[in-house]
């Protein structure tokens, strides 16, 4: 739950171009006391909007004037220092009011000199609109400037909140966004400013967008409403966790290894736990290791009395014996999936014919109804051909036929493998020998499981810059569970 709404000042509560008009006002006033010179605001601002670094200089330079550099810098003291003239907008200060009425603590964070980040506050006489400012540099320097999470901390610790109960509105993607790994809020506000279009720090985007200030609201409003889901999502995600401990155990006691994979290794690797929006847990075995594990986790099982192992089509699953119950419904559906890691044949014509058969396969195991929505008129083609194909056999003996073929070449010494069981999409994805041979512990929630020690070579091949977070639109848990209340009806969510 939000309990504390934090601003960005520049571009965000007001335009930062306001400031820069004032000061160069200011700049200006000087030139025509001191050189005699009138009209130098305009000339000042179109220079800074052809190109910002060095204006006073330029200008200087432009005129004839001495640009030593004392005083091109009493020039930029007066700038520094000046008392702008700036204003927060109706819709800014509404914005406030209402958060205000709402029972949410607000503050401000904001970079810069110290003076003059004062100076801008005393302006927009915001002081009494919210209850704490921080300036970064008044903290020990620039090195507290964002994306530093220490003014945030801070911040968290007057409201005596945590930090997952903050939001934060920002405009800059250089460095307000970062904080969102810490478990902050964030919302950008695309105001026009000068980071429009800038790079993303770290590749970590806001989690939610708006184009002005009065939109914060709604938002709001929308993560309060999502809050029974993400009480959902947080309930899966502790109990796949425990069911993941008991594959760790299991694995550990009998020396088999495995990494986590797919979106659970990008979590571990770029959160270091679940991707914020993920719901389900995915390892990946050699064959030879499932084949170990297959063989003793049902006894496992049978002793914990809490789990069991069974297959589902081509896909070996881990889940509760009886669904968890959270707030009076049954939620099924929690577990996690097995993919196995097989040898792809060297030679090109081989391997097309080897992954052709298997797609066949995969085609074949599809019963009942199909969503024919979800694949393009190629897709659908070659789906209902394979269903027609799989009409007169069983899942079970598609099944046996699809792992029979998958071993093919598991003694031979090819160079790659290949995840077998995995959607025929990204199955045919390639990887080197020693990608996968290796594993070692990686921190995951406050646990540590095993991932791939060449994890950055298999996330890049198949997922490419993995460390870039996906489009908001996007950030979404994609699973469904069934909600079955203990004595009612079915629903799902």
């Amino acid at each position: 739950m939000i309990k504390v709404v934090v601003f960005d000042l520049d571009d965000t509560l007001f335009p930062e171009y306001d400031y820069v008009k004032s000061g160069y006002r200011a700049v200006a006033n000087e030139i025509e006391k001191k050189y005699g010179i009138k009209n130098a605001a305009d000339e000042l601002l179109e220079l800074y909007n052809s190109d910002g670094a060095k204006v006073i200089d330029r200008y200087m330079i432009a005129h004839g004037l001495d640009a030593s550099e004392s005083a091109v810098g009493e020039l930029l003291d007066i700038y520094r220092a000046h008392k702008p003239e700036i204003s927060l907008s109706e819709e800014a200060k509404r914005t406030l009011e209402v958060l205000r009425e709402k029972g949410f603590k607000l503050g401000i964070i904001t970079d810069g000199r110290p003076e003059g980040q004062q100076n801008k506050i005393d302006s927009l006489n915001v002081s009494g609109l919210v209850d704490k400012i921080i300036l970064t540099d008044t903290l020990g320097g620039k090195e507290y400037r964002k994306p530093n999470v220490k003014a945030f901390e801070l911040m968290a610790e007057y409201f005596g909140a945590s930090l997952d109960e903050m939001l934060y509105v920002g405009d800059n993607p250089r460095k307000d966004f970062v904080v969102g790994k810490y478990g902050i809020t964030t919302v950008r506000l695309f105001s026009g400013g000068v980071y429009r279009n800038c790079d993303y720090a770290e590749g970590i985007k806001e989690n939610k967008q708006i184009s002005s200030l009065g939109e914060l609201i709604e938002v709001i409003d929308s993560l309060g409403e999502a809050e029974s889901d993400a009480e959902l999502l947080d309930f899966v995600k502790g109990k796949l966790l425990c069911i993941m401990d008991f594959i760790h155990e299991v694995c550990v006691k009998e020396k088999i290894k495995y990494s986590l994979s797919g979106g659970t290794l990008i979590g571990a690797v770029r959160h270091k736990g679940f991707i914020p929006w993920d719901d389900d847990i995915d390892i990946v075995m050699l064959r030879e290791e499932y084949d170990r594990f297959s063989s003793v986790i049902k006894s496992y099982c049978d002793s914990s009395g809490e789990f069991e192992f069974f297959l589902y089509r081509r896909t070996p699953r881990v889940r509760f014996v009886k669904d968890p119950v959270l707030n009076g419904n049954k939620i099924g559906g929690i577990k996690v999936d097995i993919f196995l890691i097989d040898n792809l044949p060297d030679k090109k014509s081989e391997r097309n014919r080897f992954l052709l058969k298997l797609k066949v396969l995969q085609g074949m195991m599809h019963k009942g109804k199909i969503d024919w929505s979800r694949f393009s008129f190629k897709r659908r083609v070659q789906l209902f051909c394979t269903k027609l194909l799989g009409a007169g056999r069983s899942v079970e003996s598609i099944v046996k036929s699809y792992f029979k073929t998958s071993v093919r070449y598991n003694k031979q010494e090819t160079k790659d493998k290949f995840i077998s069981n995995d959607l025929f999409a990204v199955c045919h994805i390639a990887y080197k020998r020693d990608w996968v041979d290796e594993v070692m512990l990686s921190k995951f929630e406050d646990r540590e499981f095993c991932i791939f020690k060449n994890y950055d070579s298999v996330l890049s091949v198949r997922y490419g810059d993995y460390m870039r977070l996906p489009p908001i639109e996007q950030q979404k848990h994609h699973h469904s569970f069934t909600v079955t209340p203990v004595n009612g009806n079915e629903a799902s969510v």
